[in-house]
């Protein structure tokens, strides 16, 4: 049985909303990593009181997305501070237990849905290299599939991880997406497709191992472009320097 909507959800209070606006400027790297928050500016932002500031940064801490420090305050996370490989390992887990589950209980229905979602995602591989688009539509199917699995839990730390996962690849730059083509495109095509047909033949094992290696291409792929996220940010080293012999 689908879990029932909390009721803030129908009316989101300040501290809701304050969050969820920081949020989608966190994910899009208009607040980058790193910033710090101060409770004085956003209140002011947003015309309220410290005190919905104060638990809206609670939201963004339980989230992951912030991290509140005793007595200096509340600052994003850092690319470099955040588990990156650990969001991707946990986004290859749920989504494969969310896929096994979406074999066994999606319809034929969702069944035809899912394979005509499947065809936009194959064409817009084709169309466009840009990964964003890519990881836009197959978050999209991804979310279908979650959906219909029937396990409100799993969509709920599913829904978390994407998020964290989508706040990560703000490291692809147009340069990087450039210089590496459309390899990765073709190659989650072919998973997804893989993946879909296993669904719909409601082989929950074969989906699961589908959906692992699926998630393991957009792993491989943010591996590189975090790497050269990291040389471009590289801090000098400090070095002390010789005095001359005299």
């Amino acid at each position: 049985m689908a879990a029932t909507k909390p009721e803030e959800d129908s009316a989101p209070t300040q501290d809701r909303v304050i969050a969820r606006l920081l949020t989608d400027d966190i994910i899009a790297w208009r607040i980058p990593p790193g910033s710090w928050l101060r409770e004085r500016e956003i209140a002011t932002r947003f015309g309220v009181s410290h005190a919905p500031v104060r638990e809206a940064f609670r939201h963004l801490a339980r989230i992951g997305l912030v991290k509140v420090v005793p007595w200096r305050g509340t600052h994003v996370i850092d690319i470099e501070e955040h588990a990156a490989n650990e969001v991707y390992e946990l986004w290859k887990s749920l989504f494969g237990v969310v896929c096994r589950l979406a074999a066994a209980e999606m319809t034929d229905r969702d069944g035809r849905e899912l394979m005509h979602r499947l065809v936009e995602y194959k064409d817009v591989t084709k169309r466009t290299g840009n990964t964003f688009e890519h990881i836009e539509v197959s978050n999209r199917i991804g979310r279908f599939i979650a959906k219909r699995s029937n396990a409100p839990l799993a969509l709920e730390l599913l829904d978390r991880v994407a998020l964290l996962a989508r706040w990560q690849h703000n490291v692809y730059t147009d340069s990087y997406i450039e210089s590496h083509g459309n390899e990765g495109g073709k190659r989650s095509a072919i998973l997804y497709e893989r993946l879909c047909r296993h669904i719909v033949g409601r082989d929950g094992d074969a989906a699961d191992a589908a959906a692992r290696s699926l998630i393991g291409v957009t792993q491989d792929s943010f591996g590189q472009a975090l790497e050269e996220y990291k040389a471009r940010h590289a801090k000098p080293k400090s070095g002390r320097r010789r005095a001359k012999a005299s």
